[in-house]
């Protein structure tokens, strides 16, 4: 019974000492409740949130970056499609991209250019899949 009333008491004192170093759940900033990450500059969160791997996909959202930084894209839009595309069981980068293209469409801002970058856009027009070549 001894041992019992120890371990409670050190986990409780476990939990308390996390609560008093993190501070409480409801305190914690946005991307780590979100279950991003904290710390890091945009450009990193982007990398690591969309699962980057390809050159072209760094590049891209480099370009993205340099966009918000100029003053030509509104960050806030960036952020909404990051956290959506971040929510998508497979294929982020590719979701956030062609997101981000159709919500910019209308604000004449112009993004990099898919062609190169996104997966499923080649030379047959984006029709890779059944019956392509």
């Amino acid at each position: 019974m001894k041992t019992f009333a120890l371990l409670r008491c050190s986990l409780f004192g476990a939990v308390l000492a996390l609560a008093i170093i993190d501070g409480p759940l409801w305190a914690q900033s946005p991307a780590v409740t979100g279950g991003g990450v904290s710390n890091l500059d945009l450009q990193s969160q982007l990398e690591k949130g969309l699962k980057a791997r390809r050159p072209v996909e760094f590049a891209y959202i480099r370009q993205v970056v340099g966009l918000i930084e100029s003053g030509k894209l509104p960050r806030s839009v960036v952020i909404s499609t990051f956290g959506r595309a971040r929510q998508k069981p497979d294929r982020k980068l590719q979701y956030f991209q062609f997101a981000l293209q159709a919500r910019t469409k209308g604000l004449g801002i112009q993004l990099p250019n898919l062609k190169s970058q996104a997966v499923g856009i080649g030379s047959n027009g984006g029709q890779h899949g059944f019956g392509s070549p």
